[in-house]
């Protein structure tokens, strides 16, 4: 998400920094995962926290790396305010949550199809399109599947995390952007 763009070849901020980003992204989606299936903290609180770490670190990313693409500014303020409001909200129905995360994860969906058109001219297009399908079967599943559990919601999370940071360590390794 987090685009450098360049006129003649790779950026090596871009390169050097996917790395630990992308480890970021993929330990907390881990470990997301991990407290969604075996914790007792509730819901809300482990969602918030996991999407505000992640906006953080990508807010981060985006002033050092491409400070001037609307793209991952969006992605990186949606992702942080979304974690504001499960921290401080009292959203408590299972059904606000589960809507919530919908619209979430279709946002994200747009976001992953603009940044592949972004990089139409590179070989990183594929895993963008790759992952904005991905959220998009998760926004499926949220939205036509009443029987989509609050636990089912932060598996979605966690996995859209974990693919977002196997996106960014396949984009790091090679990126040429056209303006």
């Amino acid at each position: 998400m987090w685009i450098k763009i360049v006129t003649d070849g790779l950026s090596d901020d871009y390169e050097s920094k996917s790395q630990w980003i992308s480890t970021l992204f993929i330990v907390v989606g881990s470990i997301s995962y991990i407290y969604i299936l075996f914790s007792t903290l509730e819901f809300s609180s482990i969602l918030g926290a996991t999407l505000t770490t992640i906006g953080i670190i990508s807010a981060y990313l985006t002033a050092k790396i491409n400070l001037h693409i609307s793209a991952s500014w969006t992605k990186a303020l949606l992702i942080f305010f979304s974690g504001l409001i499960f921290l401080f909200s009292e959203i408590s129905e299972t059904s606000s949550i589960i809507s919530y995360i919908g619209y979430f994860l279709l946002l994200m969906t747009i976001n992953n199809f603009y940044l592949a058109y972004l990089t139409r001219q590179d070989s990183t297009a594929f895993a963008w399109i790759i992952n904005a399908l991905l959220n998009a079967i998760f926004t499926y599943l949220i939205f036509f599947n009443p029987e989509t559990s609050v636990n089912d919601i932060g598996l979605f999370v966690a996995f859209s995390l974990i693919a977002d940071g196997l996106t960014v360590l396949y984009s790091g390794r090679n990126i040429y952007i056209r303006p």
